[in-house]
C-alpha cells in the first residue's frame, strides 16, 4: 500500500477503503488522496492519503476549562490528548509513514468579536503555520462549508475542501462502518467558551471546552 501512494500511482487505493491498523487494531478509512498536494507556506510535495479513524479513538475535552483563548493550536486537545495518540496510536501503526506538513491553525481568540452568526461573542482572530502530524477536521473537511465556526476564515485555514469519502458516504459523518454513531469534535472555535464538534445526528454544533467528546482525528501517510 505504501508504495502505491508514496509513487502517486495510487493502484487499487480508492477513496473509501478501510483497513485495520497493525498494532491498535483500529479501522482506518481512507478519506482522500493527494488533497493537501502544495499547499502550506512550505509547499506538500510528498504523495499522500489522509486516513480517518472509523470510530472515535477516545473522548477528551478540548481543554481543562471552558475556554478558547488560546485558539486551538495551544489546547489541550493538541498538546496532550493528540500528542499521545500520536505516539501510543499512530506510529505503532503505521510507523515512519506518517507526513509532517505545514499547516494554518487558529492560535487565539477576541473575547468580545462578534462569531459569524452573530448569537454570541468570542472569535478566532489570528492563525499561525505549525509542522503538524495529526490534528482535528474542519468543518469544511466534513461538511463541505462552515456552519458554527466563529470566523470561518481562521477556523478553516487549509483545510477548506470537503474530504471525498464524506461526499461518497455521507453517512459516514457521524457513524462508524459498523453502524455506531457517535459524536467528535472538530478543530474550530465556536465562542470564547465553545469549540465546535459534529454530533450523532450529523449536524454541526458547539460545546462547552470541558466536555467530553469523541476525538476522531486525521493525518497524511505516504
Amino acid at each position: 500500500m505504501y508504495e502505491q501512494i508514496s509513487s502517486g500511482k495510487f493502484d487499487d487505493i480508492y477513496v473509501g477503503d478501510y483497513f485495520k491498523g497493525s498494532s491498535s487494531e483500529t479501522i482506518w478509512l481512507i478519506a482522500d488522496l493527494d488533497n493537501y498536494w502544495n499547499q502550506g507556506d512550505k509547499p506538500l510535495l510528498e504523495h499522500h492519503a489522509t486516513i480517518i479513524s472509523s470510530d472515535s479513538l477516545e473522548s477528551a475535552p478540548m481543554n481543562l476549562t471552558d475556554t478558547t483563548e488560546t485558539g486551538y493550536v495551544k489546547s489541550l486537545m493538541v498538546e496532550e490528548t493528540l500528542s499521545a495518540i500520536l505516539t501510543n496510536v499512530l506510529i505503532p501503526d503505521f510507523e515512519t509513514h506518517i507526513i509532517e506538513y505545514q499547516n494554518l491553525l487558529t492560535r487565539k481568540i477576541e473575547s468580545t468579536r462578534l462569531n459569524q452568526w452573530y448569537l454570541e461573542t468570542g472569535a478566532s482572530s489570528d492563525f499561525e503555520w505549525a509542522s503538524r502530524k495529526l490534528d482535528l477536521m474542519s468543518e469544511v473537511n466534513v461538511f463541505g462549508t462552515t456552519m458554527a465556526s466563529s470566523s470561518s476564515i481562521y477556523d478553516v485555514g487549509i483545510d477548506s475542501r470537503q474530504y471525498a469519502i464524506f461526499q461518497l458516504r455521507p453517512e459516514l459523518v457521524a457513524q462508524s462502518l459498523e453502524g455506531k454513531r457517535y459524536d467528535y469534535w472538530l478543530k474550530a472555535i465556536a465562542t470564547s467558551k465553545r469549540f465546535v464538534y459534529v454530533a450523532e445526528t450529523g449536524m454541526s454544533f458547539f460545546g462547552n471546552a470541558s466536555a467530553e467528546v469523541g476525538v476522531r482525528p486525521r493525518f497524511l501517510i505516504d
